[in-house]
């Protein structure tokens, strides 16, 4: 499990298509993932992380680095102005 820190945002994708839905994203200072919270089809909403939107969150989860998603296991709202920056300690 890993602790990233960012804002969370939405896109539409599979525009014109069947599967036509938001896709949940977490832009990190540099990088983002597509998160995955829990099971649903691509057309439906994931109320869970639609309250997130818009939001700083601290997200703890398993990253998949070759796809750039995430599996979410808890979300949490911080108080931030602005993409937290990872601090790196020597």
């Amino acid at each position: 499990m890993e602790i990233f820190e960012g804002l969370v945002y939405v896109k539409y994708g599979r525009i014109g298509s069947k599967g036509e839905g938001p896709d949940y994203y977490l832009q990190t200072w540099d990088r983002e993932f597509l998160l995955n919270y829990g099971d649903r089809g691509p057309w439906e909403l994931d109320y869970y992380l639609e309250f997130f939107c818009r939001k700083f969150v601290e997200v703890t989860g398993e990253p998949d680095k070759e796809t750039n998603t995430m599996k979410v296991t808890m979300i949490k709202e911080i108080c931030v102005e602005h993409i937290p920056k990872k601090m790196e300690y020597s």
